[in-house]
């Protein structure tokens, strides 16, 4: 189309600048709508396909009237300060039924000097780990080492270190990310404990007593041998070492969030199909009035010499022209709304949400644009086609 083509299209636009501005408000709302209701679900469904991962042991023992913590420890990869004395691990580990068991430990909001905020410190055991592995993006030794660390997402370091209590220690791997604070975390093994709370204490960071007086741990994660019964796990593990814990079933939890996001799937999707219904009926009543204001204008150009083919480009490209420019409004509008608050949605609906990518957004942006552009052209070919197709000197005459 060459410049005096847009040119015209825009003047065009501009004569019936309140009928156009509707429709396109209309498109602006119907392209917000359906980016917004694509990137909530689709982010939802993607936290909880990974927290699946997370939440790979049957059993998970936490100190007694720490299980509310504990689970939102597992959905939002908040930390907290609950701990067991470390010497129940070996006797849990004696029980039977038990196929792999593992153990951390994590100190809540200690500042570092590799970040602008505060990062959680999780220790754990890399030769019997089962939790943190399916987070790993990269490969790591089985023999970390006291001074190596795992990083999540979110943690920048640079040369390959990063700086704890005026101490650097080297990167090994990164975690993939989360969603979550485990994004914004520093795996250290068990052993690497002791120093790292005395250097934290030595840089001013409160400890309580418990962290000061060292062998702690957090949590316990059990996964049993096949056929095994979790309830008789529980009860031998009882008769060990008492009425000290409670117990949260992970892939329970799972199961129960994933009927939840059915559910919230399922209400989006009512929502939106009953708004995106009624923004094409919309449509449809703002094209059918505005090709009746344009009869006459149509026939005119008919009579000048122009053919029904012509007319129909024409008023196509008006309408691609407000189609396209209204799903752009409409989705940079969705995207400045919704993106950068994905992760208060997620804590609002209590459910695991990982926004997605600038690639995947791209192509979701890209895919609406489209689609909201074949919904107005099927909204508006058959009024097009109408009045192209009317008797010039009737229509002139407003018979028709």
């Amino acid at each position: 189309m060459n410049r005096r083509g847009r040119k015209n299209i825009l003047k065009d636009i501009r004569r019936h600048a309140f009928y156009n501005a509707c429709l396109l408000a209309t498109i602006v709302l119907l392209s917000a709508m359906l980016l917004s209701g694509t990137v909530v679900s689709g982010s939802l469904r993607t936290g909880m396909g990974n927290m699946q991962k997370r939440l790979g042991a049957d059993i998970m023992l936490v100190p007694k009237g720490s299980k509310e913590k504990a689970e939102n420890m597992l959905l939002e990869g908040s930390r907290s300060t609950f701990y067991f004395d470390a010497s129940i691990y070996e006797k849990v580990a004696a029980v039977d039924g038990i196929s792999e068991i593992t153990s951390q430990c994590f100190l809540k909001s200690l500042s570092a000097d590799c970040c602008s905020s505060e990062v959680e410190i999780v220790f754990f055991d890399p030769q019997s780990d089962f939790v943190v592995a399916p987070w790993i993006e990269t490969e790591y030794r089985k023999d970390l080492s006291g001074n190596q660390v795992v990083v999540g997402n979110s943690i920048s370091s640079e040369d390959g270190k990063i700086k704890l209590f005026g101490q650097e220690y080297p990167v090994v791997s990164k975690m993939a990310k989360t969603g979550t604070a485990l994004d914004s975390s520093v795996y250290f093994t068990s052993e690497a404990m002791g120093e790292i709370l005395e250097n934290a204490e030595e840089k001013g960071s409160f400890l309580t007593e418990d962290q000061k007086n060292g062998g702690i741990l957090s949590s316990i994660f059990i996964n049993l041998k096949a056929g095994e019964k979790s309830e008789k796990v529980v009860e031998s593990v009882h008769q060990v070492i008492g009425d000290i814990f409670d117990v949260v079933y992970p892939k329970q939890l799972h199961a129960s969030l994933s009927g939840s996001l059915i559910k919230i799937t399922g209400i989006v999707n009512i929502i939106s199909f009953v708004l995106g219904g009624l923004l094409v009926l919309i449509l449809l009543i703002i094209n059918s009035i505005l090709m009746n204001q344009r009869k006459q204008e149509v026939a005119l150009f008919r009579v000048l010499g122009r053919t029904k083919r012509d007319l129909i480009r024409m008023l196509v490209s008006e309408m691609g022209l407000i189609s396209i420019s209204g799903a752009v409004i409409g989705c940079l509008l969705s995207a400045v709304i919704v993106i950068p608050f994905g992760a208060f949605i997620g804590r609002s609906l209590n459910m695991p949400y990982l926004g997605p990518g600038l690639a995947a957004t791209m192509v979701s942006f890209a895919l609406i644009v489209l689609g909201v552009f074949l919904i107005v052209f099927l909204a508006s070919i058959f009024f097009i086609v109408h009045i192209s197709s009317v008797d010039p000197y009737l229509a002139m005459r407003r018979e028709e």
